[in-house]
């Protein structure tokens, strides 16, 4: 009986006890949440501490700096908000209910710059990289991806003509030089030397290069150095947003238009997304006397990304199309031997012109698709894995000067040769993070290629399939003074091909295997001096067309006869480098020696090739042991903090080791003086400057005897000018920019462009840049608080 009414006592204390029970519990479920949004530049500040004191609660904001503090009772408390480089915020908040709250602390240092500096940091290895400035990024939109890359030194272009170029690190290019567009070996017919990358320099934030073998990290084909074209990160912060730039050229015409749109959701600040399209029309460009006949061109490009990024686990995927119109040099081409030797001597082309927007043949057109996605998931507080896959699809179709004698051919107006190339790429990476003092990763990779052609013979059909793996491991004193990094590396490749002989199918196959390796160092001397020197050596295959090519190379206006017996080059690549800067004086030192064994390189022949299609140079691919060493030397003075004078200097000396010879098409020494005033902010005009260089190119003097069939082009000198500006037009900042390259209008021929055969390079062109970015939508409870 005693045990009953205690039951009933305690069924009655509880039904009356609970509701406020129940109340209690409600009013400490609530949160707290908002973002951590830099006063000044509205960035986001990532792992900021947002905390109350009583009762203790602590969070960090993820990546987007958003923060929820839990299970808060209802009442008034005193929030307080920290991050590095910031002073401490706080703000007196009731809590009746979920509330949202942001803090804007006041950061002391430009965030760019702790991101770059961060960013840096994590990559940082001992081969020389360097990156385009943001001055020379602006200064070279609307100009391809050769030309831009050549604002760093120790870089030039390999040219065919004014509108094909392709980039040139350390006398190396081609298949030579690895770029990576957007984490993704670029795989299109690289191998021509009038095969310019297909890739829209709009798209990438950071273009930088990579001197020096790096065969460990991305494989076969690394020998030269590594281009990367990374686009700019995914927005971070809720709200709409983009880019617009506008490009307009004097020499040819030449106009682009490219835009930036990109996204982040308030309610889901994981997922983001960016949409990219540029257009662009040239028309014959013109040197100081005469217009190069059908030297057009036309482009449009466009890409998308989409990823859902969690500071553990993420997925983004990526879609671009490059397509573009080139017209080829029309007095390139000639009928027969006597027009062309009498090219060879004219001072002027053979055929004449006026400007046109017409595009005729000879002519290229080409197109590339990538599809790119990757996922990565943290392994613990050890590290990181990642997944990458990519699709590439290229397709190029070349159309002779003259169509087929046969009307009804010549009306279907076909391609005399077309290359369509398919890609597949993998790889899989496990980077980890410091332990011992030693971070590193370990990874491999695959790729599956096939080849087909249609019309005249070049390239026969062909399939590769490659596989590697990798194992790179960095060693760090505790002083962060002294870093050793080292690696290895091992490659299989194997192809064949499909041909008609004798009229019989042949499909001989290779296979080739190798290992890589490289030892590095990184020694900081103290803050303001920094050593790197690095050991490494790289390998790589023939190509399909080194080996087997047969026939005109219509772009080059050339005979090319690949050697079937060639075998692999094998590289051992030592550079060192010096970083030197103090707040008036800066030093950069890059010095390398690259020893080649069985080194590939086309040999003109002297005797030229009389075909049905007319008549044109000859060369022959062959194989010596080369050694290519040089330096680059860059040197940053201010006089003033308005008053700056950046010098350039980068000298190759390429040698024959196998004739004592020197080798043939490889860049003279180059030097690069300019001085530049940057003036005072004011209200609404900021970062404005002014400069003035000269580029001076030497003769180059150091090629075989009797072994092309002209004499290299005498030395010039290029006086540019450039300025430019931000305007802030009530609350919207544009970038006005002007460049005048060749001012002089400077009559000229380059050593490294295909076409000095028979025409001088481009005059005077000078150009208006116009960059607007701009905001659609902000959500208020981020930033009008």
């Amino acid at each position: 009986m005693q045990k009953t009414i205690q039951y009933i006592v305690f069924l009655v204390l509880f039904l009356l006890l609970f509701p406020w029970t129940a109340q209690a519990q409600d009013s400490c479920s609530y949160q707290l949440s908002g973002y951590v949004i830099d006063e000044h530049n509205r960035l986001p500040l990532s792992n900021s501490k947002v905390y109350i004191k009583e009762p203790r609660k602590v969070v960090f904001a993820d990546s987007t700096g958003y923060f929820v503090l839990p299970d808060l009772c209802s009442g008034t408390y005193e929030v307080y908000c920290k991050h590095i480089g910031c002073d401490a915020v706080s703000k007196t908040i009731t809590i009746e209910g979920n509330t949202e709250q942001s803090f804007y602390p006041e950061h002391h240092v430009d965030i760019d710059a702790v991101y770059v500096i961060a960013k840096k940091k994590a990559e940082e290895i001992s081969l020389a990289t360097r990156k385009l400035s943001e001055k020379d990024k602006n200064e070279t939109k609307g100009l391809s991806l050769g030309d831009g890359l050549t604002r760093l030194n120790g870089v030039r272009k390999l040219s065919t003509g004014n509108n094909i170029s392709k980039p040139v690190i350390h006398g190396l290019h081609s298949n030579r030089i690895l770029i990576l567009n957007n984490g993704v070996r670029q795989e299109g017919q690289q191998w021509g030397n009038e095969h310019a990358p297909e890739i829209d320099p709009f798209i990438a934030d950071e273009l930088a290069v990579v001197k020096g073998a790096n065969g460990v990290r991305y494989g076969p084909d690394a020998i030269g150095g590594v281009i990367l074209v990374n686009p700019k990160e995914l927005r971070k912060t809720p709200g709409i947003g983009g880019e617009l730039n506008l490009v307009g050229f004097t020499n040819g015409f030449q106009g682009n238009a490219s835009a930036t749109l990109d996204g982040n959701s308030n309610k889901f600040p994981a997922f983001r997304w960016r949409l990219q399209g540029t257009m662009k029309r040239g028309g014959n460009v013109k040197s100081p006397d005469y217009y190069l006949k059908n030297t057009g061109s036309k482009e449009y490009n466009f890409s998308a990304a989409v990823a859902y990024l969690k500071p553990k686990y993420g997925i983004d995927f990526f879609y671009s199309q490059f397509n573009t119109d080139i017209g080829i040099f029309s007095a390139s081409h000639f009928g027969n031997l006597t027009d062309l030797q009498q090219a060879f001597e004219a001072e002027e082309p053979l055929e004449s012109a006026n400007f046109s927007y017409d595009i005729d043949r000879p002519r290229q057109h080409i197109e590339h698709e990538l599809f790119k996605t990757k996922a990565y998931l943290k392994t613990g507080k050890k590290g990181k894995v990642s997944l990458t896959y990519a699709r590439q699809y290229n397709k190029r179709l070349e159309y002779d000067k003259h169509p087929p004698l046969n009307d009804s051919l010549a009306n279907l107006n076909l391609p005399a040769l077309q290359f369509e190339l398919t890609t597949h790429t993998g790889e899989i990476v496990w980077k980890h993070v410091r332990m011992n003092s030693f971070k590193g990763s370990v990874g491999i990779n695959g790729m599956y290629q096939g080849n087909t052609y249609k019309g005249r013979f070049f390239i026969p059909n062909f399939r590769k399939i490659g596989a590697g793996i990798f194992w790179i491991e960095n060693w760090k004193s505790k002083s962060a003074k002294l870093e050793i990094e080292s690696g290895v590396r091992f490659d299989n490749i194997y192809q064949r091909v499909y041909m008609w002989q004798g009229g019989n199918i042949i499909s001989p196959a290779q296979n080739y295997m190798n290992m890589s390796g490289t030892v590095g160092v990184i020694y900081k001397v103290n803050k303001q001096f920094t050593l790197r020197s690095n050991a490494g050596t790289a390998w790589r295959p023939p190509n399909i067309n080194e080996l087997f090519s047969n026939g005109l190379h219509h772009g080059a206006a050339s005979i090319e006869i690949g050697d079937s017996t060639l075998v692999t080059e094998k590289a051992i690549n030592l550079s060192v480098s010096a970083d030197y800067k103090r707040k008036r004086l800066s030093i950069v030192f890059d010095a390398y020696s690259n020893v080649i064994n069985d080194f590939i390189y086309l040999k003109p022949t002297l005797v030229p090739t009389l075909t049905i299609k007319g008549a044109f140079p000859t060369f022959v691919h062959d194989q010596v042991n080369a050694h290519l060493r040089g330096v680059d030397l860059t040197l940053n003075y201010a006089f003033t903090k308005e008053f700056r004078l950046t010098s350039k200097a980068s000298i190759l000396r390429a040698v024959n080791q196998t004739t004592r010879e020197h080798l043939v098409m490889m860049p003279a020494d180059r030097f690069e003086n300019s001085l530049e005033y940057n003036f005072k902010d004011i209200e609404k005009v900021k970062k404005a400057y002014v400069s003035v260089s000269m580029a001076s190119v030497l003769k180059q003097t150091r090629v075989p005897e009797d072994m092309d069939y002209a004499n290299p082009p005498e030395g010039y000198s290029l006086l540019n000018f450039a300025a430019g500006m931000d305007i802030s037009l009530k609350e919207q900042s544009i970038s006005i920019g002007i460049s005048v390259n060749n001012l002089l209008n400077t009559r000229y021929r380059d050593y490294l462009n295909r076409f000095r055969y028979f025409a001088d390079e481009m005059g005077r062109n000078i150009s208006l840049r116009v960059k607007v970015p701009f905001t659609l939508f902000t959500p208020k409870s981020i930033y009008n608080q």
